[in-house]
């Protein structure tokens, strides 16, 4: 997920670079791409000791917030993503991140990735009842970089509001394909936001896969074709109480 800007000549004759310059130039120009190459390279490794096997690839550390009306029913669920360091670099590279428009840029990058991700249901599935309850569209999100890593937050609405208190409601953020894993902060707690969260509480429900599940995914090639059941299998669950 990523986003794909002269100085005129001199009013006589072009200006011309000596040819012994344009060689140093060229010189710079690859050690810098190898430089970079490198920095890369050492977060993959430190990531993944075998990088052209096994999924997960990409990593995301996630908060969420379960968002209530003044009726004290589950309306959204807002969630923070937090980028690995790879994915961080190779997302950002040739964007104008370290200037005054950096918010507009990663602004349009995090809108990009939503577009994308609303085919998906932005990677979320809401249980209902043990049903799967219908999102609506992502409006309200933003994105900035913090401490070298993507960081984006947005807010997934559910197309109608949910009392918790007369049905189960749980929910859960994970890639179907577990090309990228998604987890919460380790000894996290699940926020509420709204007038009515007095005794609601989200209870993170670790996933439990069979060892052929963690063999299947450890053996799975970078560029192998996805199962799109694979990701649930590796999900946390959050169930709400109120």
């Amino acid at each position: 997920m990523h986003i794909d800007h002269s100085q005129g000549a001199a009013r006589d004759k072009a200006l011309t670079v000596p040819t012994n310059l344009n060689s140093r130039i060229r010189l710079m120009q690859a050690f810098y791409l190898l430089a970079k190459t490198l920095i890369v390279l050492s977060f993959y490794f430190v990531a993944d000791p075998s990088p052209a096997r096994a999924h997960p690839h990409v990593w995301i550390d996630l908060r969420s917030v379960v968002v209530l009306d003044e009726a004290g029913r589950v309306t959204a669920i807002e969630q923070q993503w937090s980028f690995d360091p790879l994915y961080s670099v190779f997302a950002t590279d040739g964007l104008d991140t370290g200037t005054s428009t950096q918010v507009e840029t990663l602004r349009g990058l995090a809108k990009k990735n939503l577009q994308e991700l609303r085919a998906y249901d932005y990677f979320t599935k809401v249980l209902v009842g043990g049903k799967k309850a219908a999102l609506g569209t992502v409006r309200e999100f933003e994105s900035e970089m913090r401490d070298g890593r993507l960081w984006m937050r947005f807010l997934v609405p559910l197309e109608a509001p949910v009392d918790p208190t007369r049905r189960k409601v749980a929910f859960a953020v994970f890639d179907p394909t577990y090309y990228i894993e998604i987890l919460h902060l380790r000894d996290d707690v699940i926020a509420f936001r709204g007038n009515e969260t007095r005794g609601c509480y989200g209870q993170i429900v670790q996933p439990s896969p069979t060892t052929e599940e963690i063999m299947l995914a450890r053996a799975m090639d970078r560029d192998a074709t996805p199962y799109a059941t694979l990701g649930e299998v590796f999900a946390e669950r959050v169930d709400i109480t109120c």
